[in-house]
């Protein structure tokens, strides 16, 4: 029951970093961090240019609302694994091994590894050996009953 609350916890704190990181690109709730140091700044700029930061941000946007709301959580989690990783990289690489933002970057990359270990009965059926093609199971009783 205590792992149960601590999922929940984890699932709450790691929405509420995403929804709001997300959120300000598109709608300014406050300055947007940039690098400390030429290379983290250089590599801010170019997601910037490249539009990939949107991308990124939104990203952050949607699959903190899947966490805070509940709906396909071990999907949303996969989906911003790249996002924790290279926040994770940003803030402990180029940022500064000892820096303050090291911190955050281990938290964000250490609240998406809990929760994908979490939910890890989900993603078993993606290690089988061999998997039958079948229609999903909606379609194949539509099909039966229209026989």
């Amino acid at each position: 029951m205590a792992m149960r609350y601590a999922v929940w916890w984890v699932r709450l704190i790691y929405a509420a970093w995403m929804v709001p990181a997300g959120l300000n690109h598109f709608i300014p709730l406050y300055p947007q961090p940039g690098g400390a140091n030429p290379l983290s700044d250089g590599v801010f700029t170019a997601l910037l240019d490249s539009g990939l930061f949107t991308l990124v941000k939104a990203v952050e946007l949607v699959a903190g609302l899947m966490l805070l709301l509940g709906w396909r959580v071990p999907l949303a989690l996969v989906m911003v694994l790249p996002v924790s990783f290279t926040v994770w990289y940003w803030d402990t690489e180029l940022q500064g091994w000892w820096s303050v933002s090291a911190i955050f970057g281990w938290a964000i990359l250490g609240c998406n590894t809990f929760l994908l270990y979490a939910y890890r009965r989900c993603y078993a059926p993606m290690w089988a050996d061999h998997a039958e093609p079948r229609w999903p199971p909606a379609l194949s009783e539509q099909r039966e009953a229209r026989g």
